[in-house]
């Protein structure tokens, strides 16, 4: 299950300049790895699909602390750990499209996960890239290998820090559906958090029998948030769908209900989140109407900037509300 490499592919980081810049408005990864010595990953850790690369030494060095003294610093291993379980409880237990098989994603067959300095990702903790590129090397790979990409920087700790997990749900989304509005996305990106974390629901601003829909004035107020989005509308609307959230109503695998992080924690911390069929559905729905959306809204094509224009909001927001009818029925 587990495999440590040296590896590098300075092409591939050229390649991923332009598209970086592109997409996310964030430092192009070839300047934190490849071009930039100082920082060039040149170590791997495999977990199934998930590939993480990090380096010992330079600008992004990863913390060497290595409690199982196998060669691979802890906190390469939690990232990891992190991202698989994330997959398995999202796409393989409650049916969440899983991004690997996403026509969106040409192909891909792997997670690439670079740990990175901070300020090679613009301060942030983490990011992830809209496009699959060619993956990097590893002994066990193969030539056509395609890599989903995920940026995670050096200072998350994953057992305090649920940022791995948070990317990879953007993956998830970015395989159903163009729309990018940033309270649709970081919002329910938020929400996501408590798969792996303890306790069933966040924070909320309303109360579980809120009306819906929600009034103008509220909606205004959504359209302009970003992840405290989901305390307005993901939290919420999770807690009046399935206040009881119980995962221990599924079969869960030994594998993720005994993996643990380096410190002894367990990575899935308890069998409580709630919402998961609501977003998965509405996750389904949009990338089922994206087409219609597109014209509809006057769009030739999901540019950037069409993703995540504020004409989207009502139309995100209407499927929001189509599938809360459906699942309570009225």
């Amino acid at each position: 299950m587990y495999r440590t490499s040296k590896s590098g592919n300075q092409k591939f980081w050229k390649a991923l300049a332009s598209i970086a810049i592109f997409l996310l408005g964030v430092p192009p990864l070839c300047q934190a790895d490849g071009s930039d010595q100082k920082s060039k990953l040149s170590e791997s850790f495999v977990l199934e699909p998930v590939r993480v690369f990090y380096a010992t030494e330079g600008e992004s060095a990863i913390n060497p602390a290595d409690a199982d003294h196998n060669g691979v610093p802890d906190r390469v291993e939690d990232v990891a750990r992190q991202v698989w379980a994330a997959r398995k409880l999202f796409c393989e237990i409650l049916g969440f499209p899983d991004p690997l098989s996403s026509v969106r994603f040409d192909g891909a067959n792997c997670i690439q996960v670079s740990l990175l300095d901070r300020s090679r990702i613009n301060g942030l903790n983490g990011v992830a890239y809209r496009v699959a590129q060619k993956a990097r090397p590893i002994p066990d790979g193969q030539p056509g290998d395609r890599a989903l990409i995920i940026a995670v920087a050096t200072t998350v700790d994953p057992p305090r820090n649920a940022t791995p997990a948070h990317e990879f749900f953007h993956l998830i989304q970015y395989g159903c559906t163009y729309v990018s509005n940033r309270w649709f996305l970081e919002g329910m990106a938020r929400w996501s958090e408590r798969g792996l974390a303890p306790g069933g629901i966040g924070k909320t601003m309303l109360s579980s029998d809120t009306g819906w829909p929600q009034s103008d004035e509220t909606r205004d107020r959504l359209f302009k948030m970003s992840y405290d989005a989901a305390l307005l509308l993901w939290n919420p609307l999770a807690e009046a769908v399935d206040p009881e959230g119980k995962l221990s109503t599924r079969i869960l695998p030994e594998e993720l209900t005994t993996l643990k992080y380096s410190n002894g924690s367990n990575v899935l911390s308890d069998e409580l989140f709630s919402g998961a069929e609501l977003m998965r559905d509405i996750l389904i729905e949009l990338g089922k109407i994206d087409g219609q959306m597109m014209e509809e809204l006057g769009y030739e094509k999901w540019t950037l900037a069409n993703q995540g224009n504020v004409k989207n909001n009502d139309h995100i927001y209407d499927v929001v509300m189509e599938i809360l009818r459906r699942q309570v029925g009225n």
